[in-house]
């Protein structure tokens, strides 16, 4: 087989099954100038691909506060038994759901207007404890998520950081939740905004992707069929290929 089909071949192949790829960068906040737990805003702190509408609401979490036990300082800390890190894994991003809070932005390319896709991401809840500053108490929590002008809401979180006993207040665990959007237009937003009720709510985000949607993905029966065909013949064609290779070498050393 030469060059020209190998290559051939190898592309007919990444056609028949491989995935598109996430749209989203730094969908798990892994890239930013950050050392340790900070506001968006605060000096030289740079959350990668992602903005804020400059406001003090939002921060970005590092795993350092479980093992230091506070997050900003050491008199600020959640109150529930938050997990050190997402089940992404590594930092993760709060917003205060009804305080100072701002959407978190990042502009997305290379969509397809009118296809169908799929954003996934994690969320959870707990409540900021602050002695003396803030009331621990019933918090409740969920994300308005955009893309471009189509806009869904998360499930609604709740949580508890009055809860009587050492260790007893409880917080809304991580849970992954999709959604579907349509694409408008090459170019969008996608836009995360918490709202929430409390003193304060912080609702917890990470792992964000944005893929075609399965429905997108999904070809019509005839060109699933046609798909299906090329496929077939392209495997039959690689076997006639290799067969023919091997008889010609058989009979060079016959």
């Amino acid at each position: 087989m030469s060059m020209k089909q190998i290559m051939t071949t190898a592309l007919l192949v990444l056609g028949c099954g491989v995935a598109e790829a996430n749209l989203v960068q730094n969908g798990s906040f892994e890239l930013t100038t950050a050392t340790t737990t900070s506001q968006f805003i605060a000096s030289g702190v740079v959350v990668n691909n992602w903005t804020n509408g400059g406001s003090a609401g939002e921060a970005i979490v590092l795993p350092s506060w479980f093992t230091n036990g506070y997050l900003t300082v050491p008199t600020v800390t959640f109150d529930g038994p938050v997990t050190q890190s997402s089940p992404d894994g590594g930092n993760f991003v709060f917003s205060d759901g009804d305080f100072m809070n701002t959407p978190i932005t990042q502009t997305v390319t290379g969509l397809i207007p009118t296809q169908a896709y799929q954003v996934t991401f994690w969320q959870a809840l707990a409540q900021d404890k602050e002695p003396n500053v803030t009331t621990p108490g019933n918090v409740s929590g969920y994300w308005r998520v955009s893309l471009g002008s189509s806009i869904l809401n998360s499930p609604m979180m709740f949580a508890n950081g009055s809860i009587s006993g050492p260790g007893s207040a409880v917080w809304s665990p991580w849970k992954q939740q999709t959604m579907v959007f349509t694409a408008q237009n090459a170019s969008e937003v996608l836009s995360f905004f918490s709202v929430g009720t409390g003193d304060p709510p912080l609702v917890l985000l990470d792992g964000i992707t944005l893929n075609l949607a399965d429905s997108g993905t999904v070809p019509t029966p005839g060109s699933l069929g046609l798909l299906a065909s090329a496929c077939v013949g392209l495997g039959a064609f690689y076997r006639r290929t290799r067969w023919r290779q091997l008889n010609s070498t058989t009979r060079a050393h016959g």
